[in-house]
């Protein structure tokens, strides 16, 4: 029988070393900053013009300036009937900038208000007046919370349009139409430490690898994550419910697909699985509130069921492991913060008691 080491052995040269993780990009953290919207126009033109209506197509390209601001630069073009066989119709077009307030920011679903102008043409058969002038226009209007996964939404406003056309004329404008986000902006996310080292002496029947509170001659589950209660050999204690944040784990904006950083960390959770085969767990998927609910329960769902499927990749045993989406029931910080809505998106890994 061998005798048990009495001396400290000396890890030479160790170094103690806390990484600071890499740069990851978080692609949930997306806002988009600029986008299209293409809407009808229906036309209640003023008396001096006609008694009939008008209609027209307008095109905005709206650029965020903060969250509540956007500039929007618009072009519209159509035709106010006259109802008058002599005549020819009016024929509109305008080029202008509007600047854009939505009182919600970036909630799923916002009221909004515009005040604006630009350079307009009436193109008018015997009306001696100039061809071109300017335009102002104030409104209010609604935009919906996301439609599809793309983020396409509905837009309507009404707007007072005044025409300098004509020794001045004043319009009412009702607008209807499709927005669609064509830029993003992605939020790196980096967790700050303090890289220490130093030289350090290790008592090698005292090690403790996984950093559990067992060292490594007692502990029969070497690979326990971090922020679990383990028993006194070592392995995660199932007879309490307990749950850790798998902190990094991450996904492609707007999918179920795991960043490349979040596999590597799920490697070290599928080691812990399969070195205690008789702990059972939930992947728990919550995501913030931005997006409608049923999109993001839908979505929580997927990441859970993606995360599950990559471990069993991993060769853990499927019997293990459940998957379910709480969407954004289940908030740990206040959504009305970029900081809170970031710590909202998580996968949660919860120890079920057997």
């Amino acid at each position: 029988m061998r005798k048990p080491i009495q001396i400290p052995s000396l890890l030479a040269a160790s170094l103690l070393v806390t990484l600071a993780p890499e740069i990851a990009w978080a692609t949930d953290s997306v806002q988009h900053t600029t986008e299209l919207s293409v809407m009808g126009v229906y036309i209640e033109p003023d008396s001096e013009r006609t008694d009939e209506y008008g209609s027209a197509v307008r095109v905005i390209y709206g650029i965020r300036l903060d969250k509540h601001w956007w500039v929007e630069p618009q072009g519209f073009s159509g035709v106010i009937e006259t109802d008058q066989s002599a005549f020819t119709d009016y024929y509109q077009q305008g080029l202008g900038v509007d600047l854009s307030y939505r009182f919600f920011g970036d909630k799923e679903f916002t009221p909004y208000g515009l005040i604006g102008g630009g350079v307009s043409r009436n193109d008018v058969a015997n009306n001696t007046s100039s061809e071109f002038g300017g335009f102002a226009n104030v409104g209010l209007g609604l935009m919906t919370s996301p439609l599809t996964q793309s983020g396409l939404r509905i837009r309507g406003d009404a707007r007072y349009f005044y025409d300098s056309f004509d020794d001045g004329l004043s319009d009412i404008q009702f607008s209807l139409g499709l927005t669609v986000p064509i830029g993003a902006t992605r939020k790196q996310i980096v967790e700050k430490t303090t890289i220490v080292e130093r030289e350090v002496v290790v008592e090698k029947d005292f090690a403790d690898s996984d950093g559990d509170g067992v060292v490594d001659g007692v502990d029969q589950c070497p690979n326990t994550l971090e922020g679990l209660n383990v028993n006194s050999v070592g392995c995660v204690d199932t007879d309490q419910e307990q749950s850790v944040v798998l902190r990094g784990v991450t996904f492609e904006f707007n999918s179920n697909r795991l960043t490349a950083n979040a596999k590597d960390i799920l490697i070290r959770a599928a080691d812990a699985l399969k070195g205690q085969l008789d702990m059972d767990v939930e992947l728990a998927g919550h995501t913030d509130s931005v997006g409608s609910e049923t999109y993001n329960q839908q979505l929580s769902q997927q990441r859970a069921d993606a995360v599950r499927d990559y471990l069993i990749d991993l060769g853990v045993d499927p019997d293990q492991l459940t998957a379910n989406g709480y969407g954004e029931s289940s908030p740990i910080r206040s959504n009305d913060t970029e900081e809170g809505r970031e710590r909202n998106r998580r996968v949660e890994f919860n120890v079920l008691s057997r």
